[in-house]
């Protein structure tokens, strides 16, 4: 269950701050719970740089505060524990374009600050998830054909998962800055990404293809 206290809008080294001066933490504790360096925590506390994502839940965690309120302040969510009612939300995921979605390595070793919106999703995913939107009908299915994913819809994708035959992934084909959500297909020698919409045909890709992540979550919103 989660505390709401009313707390101003302060920045976000402003709020870590608060929370290790309530909870008596050093930034030695940061440090260990972390595992990021100490000039890195220094950043973080004296606002010269934004956790990076793959920091971002285990300092949450340490501070006992949700990444949402880490990330945008506001009122204050306390986490205690896993006594949330219903499905826990896990994580909040940043919302890519199709060509963040291409260059998201470069993004996470750098900083979010090109990301405008978040996704909260009870799916069970690495530090480096991301969500994206489905754009067009290529993985729209006719009706009664199993999975589709209508143009518009959000999935989740987790680049630690591995790709392998069958899973819908996010690719970027070589020399393309943007990104596409495909079924990966893997026939001996042979690779395809196969769009679920039979009008679209298969495209066959070879080891200069990047398979950017793993969808491993569909959410969208019902007519």
């Amino acid at each position: 269950m989660f505390n709401f206290l009313n707390m101003k809008n302060e920045n976000m080294s402003d709020r870590i701050g608060q929370r290790m001066k309530a909870l008596n933490l050093r930034s030695s504790n940061l440090i260990k719970a972390t595992g990021a360096s100490r000039g890195t925590v220094s950043q973080w506390v004296n606002g010269g740089t934004k956790p990076s994502v793959e920091y971002l839940s285990k300092l949450a965690d340490v501070l006992g505060v949700t990444e949402r309120w880490l990330t945008e302040g506001g009122l204050i969510e306390e986490s205690n524990g896993n006594s949330n009612p219903g499905p826990d939300i896990r994580r909040r995921v940043p919302l890519l374009s199709s060509v963040q979605a291409g260059h998201w390595k470069e993004m996470v070793e750098g900083n979010l600050d090109e990301v405008t919106e978040w996704i909260e999703t009870t799916a069970k995913v690495s530090p480096y998830a991301f969500s994206l939107r489905v754009t067009g009908d290529s993985m729209s299915s006719p009706a009664g054909s199993g999975l589709s994913l209508p143009d518009g819809s959000l999935v989740i994708v987790d680049p630690d998962i591995e790709a392998i035959s069958g899973k819908i992934v996010v690719a970027r084909l070589n020399g393309s800055s943007d990104s596409t959500i495909k079924k990966l297909m893997i026939d001996g020698p042979n690779m395809y990404l196969m769009p679920l919409n039979p009008a679209y045909k298969p495209i066959p890709i070879d080891n200069t293809c990047e398979i950017v992540g793993v969808c491993v979550r569909l959410e969208m919103n019902l007519p």
